[in-house]
């Protein structure tokens, strides 16, 4: 059989989504094929392209004088090239992988620039350089090219960090540190996602060992790119064994649009106040300020002083217990079609007994309310059935399936033999060991200003933009005042601050609720049982009014006497 894997694709303003199964013969395919067509460039070479009023900012946050030994890493059409010879570099190199954006830079810059056509990844370690700047591919680890993706797992230096999940970004990001001289500066314009994700350790470690940030501009939910999601970072990085770890400068956007030009002239005014000593200035949209250099490889984040303070606070008062330590985290099952399974309540009336046999209750984000869930969605699951004649005995189920069958098959751009089956699959037996168990939903992505926690405790299934959250190891705090400390204002202000998010857009992952702080009871201290079943008591009176927000700020309160206690 051949060996199966997850691929990713570009849909809608992400760029990726774990989407469904390929072999690697099919996958080998798709890829070829996909760097010979410009429209899918984006996804094996990761190519999306820098502005000319970003290239200058990023320009000019460099320290160096103007006949250091620059290096653009990948130079596209030239933008980076450009912007360089306008700001007075004499000494400009570059490369890119790419022959038809070679082709262009060449014939405006061959008398500036040394450029090659080239994979930067091939280029010589021992070449330095005392700048290295420039805007890297973004590729998901199954969509680089194949001989790239071998280096990356065989050769001995690249296996010492690449785990199988790497995004390509991650390699360009530590080949430039190698190539750079001590002291020299690596300035890029990178998504943001990699601060936060578990298979990006490795990287941060080398960044820790390596050198210093000295500059983070965030810009959340603004897109920099017009072809691209948002949530990137332009950085600049310095390596160096110098002990002394200077504050980083760092600006948060807050909002979705603005003038790049305007955004970036106030970034820059704003740095320049700055004398390395903690600074913060906040305004209704954006957060200057300085913070500590970042310490070890967990997963990093970006927090003002008091905010750091808040997080320290909140998370002595847990000792150190998450979540994940206490209860079961999983996402939900994906359909890959939602069109083709949903059945309304009437439609669900109309099928005989055997065939309701095939509809599950699912809940879906639209149906997660704090505290409560509102109502639920029934959806059709057949895939226990293996045969299309046996899928026939169930003609109302098979009939409406059947009109869908094209868009089912090729859901993603891949055959799926199986056509009536969901796309994948994830914790079914966790939703089955819980249907008669209480059990808490929250949304993927959300952008309401407080979480939504859900409880209920019939049986449902959870669709893939919920999270479930279930007792593990039993513990004894009743699974309600679980549900009452994720929705306090305590940890959705943590959260906010170190959860994954992107602007006002937060994303409830299953590593990062699983790395919530947890605040248990000590059941030898009185007053915190009386918290306790205070908190119970008044969680019973939410749920059964649906909606109170006195009560849940009376929840807040007693919280904030847990965590201050």
């Amino acid at each position: 059989m051949a060996r199966k894997i997850v691929i990713a694709i570009q849909v809608k303003e992400e760029i990726y989504m774990d989407l469904t199964i390929m072999s690697q013969s099919e996958l080998k395919t798709k890829l070829s094929q996909d760097i010979k067509d410009p429209k899918n460039k984006k996804v094996v070479l990761g190519q999306f392209y820098t502005s000319d009023q970003i290239a200058d900012f990023m320009i000019n946050l460099s320290t160096k004088s103007k006949d250091t030994m620059v290096l653009d890493s990948g130079f596209g059409e030239g933008v980076f090239i450009k912007s360089l010879i306008k700001n007075g570099f004499s000494n400009i190199k570059g490369c890119d992988i790419d022959e038809r954006n070679y082709k262009i830079a060449i014939a405006k810059f061959a008398n500036s620039a040394d450029l090659n056509c080239i994979d930067y990844l091939e280029t010589p370690r021992g070449e330095k350089f005392d700048l290295i700047i420039g805007n890297p591919p973004y590729v998901k680890w199954n969509n680089i090219q194949h001989k790239v993706r071998d280096k990356l797992i065989s050769d001995s230096f690249w296996k010492k960090y690449s785990n199988g999940e790497w995004d390509l970004l991650y390699a360009f990001i530590i080949w430039s540190i190698e190539k750079l001289e001590e002291n020299g500066e690596l300035i890029y314009i990178v998504p943001y996602n990699w601060f936060n994700s578990t298979y990006a350790s490795s990287l941060r470690k080398y960044l820790i060992d390596n050198g210093q940030f000295e500059i983070i501009c965030h810009f959340g939910e603004f897109k920099l790119f017009g072809d691209c999601y948002p949530n990137n970072i332009i950085f600049r990085y310095r390596k160096t064994q110098n002990k002394n770890k200077p504050l980083i400068f760092v600006s948060e956007f807050k909002g979705k649009k603005g003038n790049i030009s305007n955004l970036l002239n106030y970034i820059k005014n704003e740095f320049d106040k700055i004398d390395h000593k903690e600074y913060v200035s906040e305004n209704e949209y954006f957060k200057i300020f300085t913070t500590d250099q970042f310490e070890t490889e967990n997963l990093w984040h970006l927090a003002t002083p008091l905010e750091r303070d808040y997080i320290f606070t909140v998370e002595k008062s847990c000792k150190n217990f998450k979540v994940g330590d206490y209860l079961n985290v999983g996402v939900g099952i994906v359909s890959g079609f939602d069109k083709a399974y949903f059945l309304k309540e009437w439609q669900l009336d109309q099928l005989s007994g055997v065939e309701k046999k095939l509809i599950l209750p699912f809940i879906k984000a639209k149906n997660c309310e704090r505290y409560i869930i509102k109502n639920g969605s029934h959806y059709i699951f057949a895939d226990e059935i293996k045969s299309e004649d046996e899928f026939k005995v169930y003609p109302q189920i098979y009939q409406r399936l059947l009109k869908h069958k094209d868009k089912l098959k090729n859901r993603y751009n891949v055959k799926i033999e199986t056509w009536w089956h969901w796309a994948t699959i994830r914790n079914k037996n966790l939703f089955e060991r819980n249907l008669d168990r209480p059990k808490i939903f929250v949304p993927c992505v959300d952008r309401s200003l407080k979480a939504r926690y859900s409880y209920t405790d019939k049986q449902y299934f959870g669709s893939g933009d919920v999270l479930i959250i279930t007792n593990k190891n039993e513990l004894r705090e009743d699974l309600k005042y679980i549900l009452a400390w994720l929705n306090s204002e305590v940890v959705n202000k943590w959260y906010r601050i170190k959860g994954s998010h992107t602007g006002h857009r937060i994303r409830y992952t299953q590593s990062y609720v699983s790395q919530i702080p947890l605040r248990l009871i000590d059941w030898n201290n009185p007053k915190e049982i009386d918290i306790y079943n205070e908190v119970l008591n008044k969680v019973d009176s939410v749920i059964k009014d649906k909606k109170n927000n006195n009560l849940e700020k009376d929840i807040d309160n007693l919280f904030e006497q847990l965590i201050t206690n």
